[in-house]
């Protein structure tokens, strides 16, 4: 190859930085939208706990609700804590249950509500056959299979919506 055909690397013109805003104006082009990251919505009335992302709701439960005078809360929440194998306090005696087979949260724990001495969340139960009724202290409970699935979906900051 003759030389003269060879320009000097010196003399290379570097690509221009992308400018800012451009790969939001091609999303915008391509009608093309980020994920939104997942978002629950329980409605009360119909004992269910959807779960939902881009505004699609991709997985739905039943689930039991908070009794009267129990009512679970309705509003806007998010995921505070979350927790594999809980251990649960008696509301009213103190006592102690460890993680298994008689633990009225089930295997998991996802809570959204405090009052600094109480708790409110989502949770597995021992007792599958309440679900679909107003049973719980506040708490939405789900079948344990429901909850794995659910525990796996959300994080910390996950948005919740209670309705009646």
């Amino acid at each position: 190859m003759p030389s003269q055909d060879l320009a000097p690397v010196s003399s290379l013109v570097a690509p221009k930085p992308s400018r800012p805003g451009i790969l939001a104006a091609l999303r915008d082009f391509f009608n093309l939208t980020p994920d939104k990251p997942p978002e629950l919505i329980v409605d009360l009335s119909d004992r269910q706990v959807y779960l939902a992302q881009n505004e699609t709701v991709i997985a739905n439960y039943q689930v039991a609700i908070g009794q009267a005078g129990w009512e679970t809360p309705v509003g806007q929440f998010s995921v505070i804590n979350m927790q594999q194998d809980p251990v649960w306090q008696h509301p009213f005696t103190g006592e102690i249950v460890a993680p298994g087979a008689t633990n009225p949260l089930g295997s998991r724990w996802i809570g959204f509500w405090t009052d600094g001495a109480h708790q409110i969340g989502l949770h597995g139960t021992n007792q599958e056959d309440l679900i679909g009724q107003a049973v719980s202290h506040g708490c939405i409970r789900l079948r344990e299979a429901d909850i794995q699935a659910l525990f796996t979906q959300v994080t910390i900051g996950t948005p919740i919506t209670v309705r009646p």
